[in-house]
């Protein structure tokens, strides 16, 4: 009955568009053909719009099924990529731990020979050693950086530093490296350069030294000259250009675009002769944009190239190296150096220290100039003179200097990229010795030092006080009976370099190799201190801080215990996750020795 009802509606609605009544059925043939004919349109519409709909459901569900398996299958990548990034930052973050922990165990042991006594060749070697495993390190850090670049997972450090420093220990540790090809490496930093800055010293090392190091690999013969310039001074940031100059290969002018780009060398030869990642000169790039600076190069092919990076640093400190200075003021040095940039930075050094400077290129010039002082009455106060030279080198000229006694007294300070003995120095009649690249500081100390000593040669030494050995027996003593340090680490050389470093504090230090054994060990006696490492047998040291902190909390141990976590895990956030797991400090593998006791010692006080 119900379906009789809407079929009566449709009818009636036919019949009005018909013009025919319910009650008054069509009379003639072609009224009803007129009113089967609207019959059967209205059907016919009724079927095709239900055919369209059907057709058009059918091509929705199929769209829509494409569409569900465009989502699964795109979810399903990332889901796999996330997978892949997780496992590339385990990879890198093991490989950063396996790599460091050899090189922190090469550094501090070189370290500690450092502090003894050697010969020169020796101390040759061993500084050797030591750069080149801190270019090891460097490489190795470039790797894993430009990993970290690409994930955007590194943030610039923002802390005080000296530039000064910064340079001229970077062109003092790869000079080792340039003596093996007989290459000059000099540094200049001129007395404006404020003494302390703010910004990311580690990053800027590592920049100086992939362009330090690329000079040096480049370059078969001649200089590699490293420069600070401070270009302007405005609302407390100084501008300052770090620049790199090298007499090697040169870059042609086509390539000069393209050698910031990853892993572009020049040509393919250049990587099978000199090798490298080529992520040097990209590094350089991200971090001086990272900066905000600016960086570039001008070189010419077979004569050399001059690489520069240009940044704003917030001045802490501005002032002149030091007062004391002024005690050169006047002075007659004379300096001997065949090299043209050394007697240029030679010179612009005496100059601002007020000194007269009388710059010569070789040994018989030098000569000449000793007559004239004699013979004008302007007598030389002291001789600056470097020991490779062509014809007559510095050895030869000090002692043909010391064969005449108007000059016998006059004081000699030699200029060497190798060192010199005691004995070879006393031989030639030389009263000092500084190491090139000349760092500033050193060789103002050694001149006004030499010119000091000269004066009160003739002078009874004083006798030096006589200081009572008091404070290291009491030291020692109460090392004996108060709380030591505990050393959780169980790599058996780092233990060792640890250990050792460790002895100049005249502090008792336990040793252990698993978090379980330091938990043991500290359950029997107080310790004032843990150093912990992470990745250790056993128990590792994140779940041993967490039972040192949980025995804290319930009254086993009485007192906060400090731990300082010495990891080699050094990528992003691991810091972080160190003091977010209860340790107080961290250490970095490798660990200087410097560094080590300067923490040990904050937190043992």
């Amino acid at each position: 009955m119900k379906e009789v009802k809407p079929l009566h509606k449709r009818l009636q609605k036919q019949l009005k568009r018909s013009g025919l009544l319910q009650h008054g059925l069509p009379d003639d043939q072609n009224k009803w053909q007129n009113f089967l004919h609207q019959i059967d349109l209205s059907y016919t519409g009724t079927s095709d719009a239900q055919y369209l709909l059907e057709r058009s459901l059918e091509v929705s569900s199929q769209e829509m099924r494409k569409l569900y398996d465009d989502l699964k299958a795109e979810t399903e990548q990332r889901i796999e990529a996330l997978h892949k990034s997780e496992q590339k930052t385990r990879f890198m973050a093991n490989m950063s731990h396996e790599l460091r922990t050899p090189i922190h165990g090469i550094l501090g042991s070189l370290e500690i020979v450092k502090d003894t006594t050697l010969d020169p060749r020796q101390k040759l070697f061993v500084d050797t050693a030591y750069a080149s495993c801190e270019v090891m390190l460097d490489v190795i850090n470039n790797i894993l950086d430009f990993s970290k670049l690409k994930a955007g997972g590194i943030e610039l450090e923002i802390i005080e530093f000296s530039p000064r420093e910064l340079v001229e220990n970077i062109s003092g540790i790869m000079s080792t490296m340039a003596q093996e090809k007989n290459l000059e490496v000099q540094c200049y930093i001129p007395e404006n350069i404020p003494e302390r800055v703010k910004g990311d010293p580690a990053r800027l090392r590592q920049m100086l030294m992939n362009l330090v190091g690329n000079a040096v690999k480049f370059t078969e013969r001649g200089e590699v000259y490293t420069g600070l310039e401070l270009l302007e001074i405005r609302d407390d940031k100084a501008v300052l250009r770090f620049e790199v100059r090298d007499t090697g290969i040169g870059i042609p002018f086509a390539m000069q675009k393209s050698v910031f780009e990853s892993f572009v060398q020049v040509d393919a030869s250049i990587n099978r002769r000199y090798g490298g990642t080529g992520l040097g000169l990209t590094i350089v790039r991200e971090f001086t944009e990272m900066m905000g600076g600016r960086l570039g190069l001008d070189s010419v092919p077979g004569q050399g190239t001059t690489f520069w990076f240009e940044i704003t640093f917030p001045i802490t400190e501005n002032h002149a190296l030091s007062n004391t200075s002024h005690h050169l003021e006047g002075r007659r040095i004379l300096v001997v150096d065949d090299n043209e940039t050394n007697r240029r930075i030679l010179e612009n050094y005496l100059q601002a220290w007020k000194a007269e400077a009388i710059i010569v290129s070789n040994g018989h010039d030098a000569l000449h100039k000793l007559e004239e002082s004699i013979t004008q009455q302007k007598p030389i106060d002291l001789m600056l003179l470097d020991w490779f030279m062509p014809q007559m080198d510095g050895i030869a000229l000090a002692k043909t200097i010391r064969s005449d006694n108007r000059h016998d007294q006059t004081p000699i300070v030699m200029l060497t990229s190798y060192g010199i003995s005691l004995e070879k120095q006393q031989q030639a009649g030389v009263q000092a010795a500084v190491t090139k690249p000349v760092r500033s500081i050193t060789l103002r100390d050694v001149l006004l030092d030499t010119l000091r000593r000269h004066t009160i040669h003739n002078q009874p030494k004083p006798t030096p006080a006589t200081t009572l050995p008091f404070p290291n027996i009491i030291l020692k003593s109460v090392a004996s009976i108060e709380p030591a340090i505990l050393l959780a680490e169980d790599n058996p050389v780092n233990a060792l370099i640890a250990i050792t470093m460790l002895e100049k504090l005249n502090i008792q230090v336990n040793h252990v190799t698993t978090g379980k054994l330091a938990l043991k060990s500290m359950r029997t006696r107080p310790y004032k201190l843990v150093l912990m490492d992470i990745n250790m047998p056993e128990m590792d040291g994140y779940t041993a801080t967490r039972y040192i902190r949980k025995w804290e909390k319930e009254g086993i141990f009485k007192q906060h215990i400090p731990v300082i976590a010495m990891t080699a895990n050094a990528l992003k956030g691991d810091r972080e996750r160190c003091l977010k797991m209860g340790m107080d400090d961290y250490l970095a593998k490798p660990v200087k020795q410097d560094e080590l006791l300067k923490v040990v010692e904050q937190w043992l006080q």
